[in-house]
């Protein structure tokens, strides 16, 4: 038996496949899901292996989170899983969304914004939060029902959210607002963006210019975040703390969301592996609550976690 754990984040894919004792991992270009195809035949992986195959993404509407049986059919109802119905043909294998991201976990309040014109889709990667949760609620000997903790994803996109049980009732990432990260630019004043949107002659530039040439790459030119540190000068040590500051000032504000009721703080993502950066986040946010770290991207380990629910029956959605 083998299962396939299939990951985009930013620019990248993150996949695993393998039992769920022992798996091997890989990071792709996000482009197209071909390339998985040598990676699988040179580990020793033929179609016939694949049981089923573990994503996430997010619901149309306010459906209840869980476990979803994914249609091939309905793959533009799913953002981020495009590829999965290829994936799903070529390998004659199943595909399920582990705990996709759902309005209906929310806070109502979290969905209202300064505008009826606008609203908030509350829309990061709820699997990861949910993941990290039952993690930490383990560690801690606390019912899955009980722990508060706020979870921060800091990796090539960051994701934050507030979590109760195992709901996500509030959450953001830096492609939308909060942190600027590696390419995204995060919050921005609003007078600013309307002013860039005269100067660009469409929304796909606009976009280019905010997701793409943002953040650390457009500050610093940086392509790679473990490359944060080796960068010297005044420019790139503001540049640092000005987002040690601004994440832990929205881990601040989720903390209110939780009104300062939390069990842990739950820091995780590629960032985590920087010593340094550790520290400082640590030593702004540490008054909240005690601090646990999880170093690396976390997907592919969510999502083979999500297979073990499958596995232990746990009850399946129709999407």
């Amino acid at each position: 038996m083998a299962v396939l754990a299939y990951y985009p984040h930013g620019a990248a894919l993150h996949v695993g496949v393998g039992t769920l004792e022992a798996y091997t991992t890989a990071v792709f270009p996000l482009t197209s899901p071909e390339q998985l195809f040598p990676w699988l035949e040179a580990a020793g992986i033929s179609p016939d292996d694949v049981d089923f195959i573990v994503t996430s993404g997010t619901l149309p509407g306010s459906q209840p989170s869980g476990i979803y049986l994914f249609n091939p059919e309905a793959a533009a109802a799913h953002q981020g899983v495009e590829f999965c119905a290829l994936l799903a043909e070529r390998l004659s294998s199943p595909v399920y969304l582990i705990d996709p991201a759902s309005r209906a976990d929310c806070h109502p309040q979290a969905l209202v914004t300064g505008t009826p014109a606008l609203g908030r889709t509350c829309s990061a990667d709820h699997f990861l939060f949910k993941f990290l949760a039952r993690q930490e609620a383990a560690k801690r000997g606390l019912p899955q029902s009980e722990g508060r903790f706020i979870a921060a994803h800091l990796d090539e996109v960051h994701q934050l959210g507030a979590v109760v049980g195992t709901k996500v009732v509030d959450c953001l990432t830096s492609l939308e607002e909060g942190p600027f990260a590696l390419r995204q630019s995060g919050g921005l004043p609003f007078d600013g963006v309307l002013e860039l949107c005269s100067q660009h002659q469409g929304r796909e530039e606009v976009l280019d210019a905010l997701n793409q040439n943002g953040g650390l790459h457009g500050y610093l030119g940086l392509e790679r975040l473990e490359d944060l540190f080796d960068l010297q000068g005044e420019q790139a040590d503001l540049v640092r703390q000005a987002l040690v500051y601004q994440i832990a000032k929205e881990i601040g504000a989720l903390a209110a969301v939780l009104e300062g009721k939390v069990d842990a703080v739950i820091l995780s993502g590629e960032l985590m592996r920087l010593p340094s950066f550790q520290a400082e986040l640590a030593q702004r946010v540490g008054f909240i609550a005690p601090i646990s770290v999880y170093p690396g991207n976390q997907g592919v380990a969510a999502l083979m976690a999500g297979a073990k629910r499958i596995l232990d029956q746990e009850p399946i959605i129709l999407s």
